[in-house]
């Protein structure tokens, strides 16, 4: 068996129908391997066996099993119950088919985790992921009493069984935790996961023409989500190029051949380097530790999703990433939620309507 993990079954989900992607996301090429290659290749470096829940016709030979759900069309609840119905070790590892970074190693290390427990579950960023966790066989009759009962979130059956929930304490060196549980659901996370533009928690950005009100509103925006509960990180955009302070430490080492510097201390960190500027998706890694949510102002042309803010109630062009549009003339929109510029509670409101609570319930 060399590395295996014996006794483990991988169960990788590839039943959902990929509807915000419009096509089968199970195929969707990353990199020179489908996500569902990625997820496999994955499991298969330590598992004994691996199998799909998903249509048989259309995953023939992509593991060593291809079952269908038992409970067709209710989610991935049933696709849990499916693996554990038909896998042949009485420990599975369970993991999405939409996870482009999966970890054989994390996955193994997570199994390991529920000796002496029905599930191991990791919670990190205070956000349980199931589809990235090992159930055992004793599991089954409280998930198939769940789907018998029309309860089909995953968490239902939980707290019927014995859980070890993993935190970011149980995972200590384990680098790029939170980048396993990225997740690939529409067109824009295909842009962002090509661009290498991914952060563990929701992006959203702000954009619009320069004294249009932007700030004001990121402002008002991150009172409100503080008062309900929520920690916000806010990246700001800027063309100006940003200089070191003639004569400081960090930028005498730039001006002795330094390509980069940065000073960290009590209350954060400077950084600075002397050609180009920083990616984007390496700022959102920097930012996404300990927060709910990342505000972007700026950075326009990237795929993330957009809250447009106009400048006297002007029409603003709209396209596939805009979400929201503040302006001081709603009528000019339509098929769109429009803010009124005063009105940034309404604003957090939908933030967290559509990008937290949304993630929060999507288990």
């Amino acid at each position: 068996m060399g590395n295996f993990m014996v006794e483990i079954t991988g169960v990788v989900l590839a039943g959902g129908k990929s509807s915000r992607m419009r096509e089968n996301k199970a195929f969707l090429d990353v990199d020179g391997q489908t996500l569902l290659e990625r997820v496999v290749t994955g499991l298969r470096a330590v598992f004994p066996e691996v199998i799909i829940v998903g249509d048989p016709d259309a995953y023939r030979g992509l593991a060593d099993r291809v079952v269908a759900d038992i409970f067709p069309g209710v989610g991935p609840l049933a696709g849990i119950h499916a693996g554990l119905t038909f896998a042949s070790h009485n420990l599975v590892f369970v993991a999405a088919c939409d996870l482009p970074f999966v970890n054989g190693g994390l996955a193994s290390f997570i199994a390991a985790r529920a000796e002496g427990f029905d599930a191991a579950v990791p919670c990190v960023g205070g956000r349980l992921q199931p589809l990235f966790a090992a159930y055992r066989k004793t599991c089954l009759g409280p998930v198939t009493r769940c789907l018998e009962a029309g309860r089909y979130r995953v968490a239902s059956f939980l707290g019927e069984v014995r859980v070890r929930y993993l935190t970011e304490a149980d995972f200590a060196g384990w680098p790029h935790l939170r980048r396993v549980f990225f997740n690939v659901n529409t067109p824009a996370d295909v842009k962002r996961l090509q661009q290498k533009i991914f952060a563990a928690v929701p992006v959203v950005g702000v954009v619009g023409p320069a004294k249009a009100g932007k700030t004001r509103l990121i402002e008002g925006v991150a009172a409100a989500l503080a008062a309900a509960g929520y920690r916000a990180a806010v990246l700001k955009h800027t063309d100006h190029r940003l200089a070191d302070t003639p004569g400081k430490d960090t930028d005498r080492f730039i001006r002795a051949g330094a390509v980069k510097t940065a000073l960290a201390g009590p209350g954060g960190l400077f950084y600075f380097q002397t050609a180009g500027e920083p990616e984007l998706g390496a700022v959102l890694a920097l930012l996404e530790d300990g927060v709910d949510i990342i505000l972007v102002e700026g950075y326009k042309e990237a795929p993330l999703p957009q809250i447009k803010v106009t400048e006297n109630g002007e029409k603003t062009a709209s396209d596939e990433r805009t979400v929201a549009v503040v302006s001081a003339d709603p009528r000019v929109y339509e098929g769109v939620q429009v803010f009124s510029p005063d009105d940034a509670e309404g604003v957090a409101s939908f933030i967290i309507e559509h990008f937290l609570r949304k993630e929060e319930s999507r288990y």
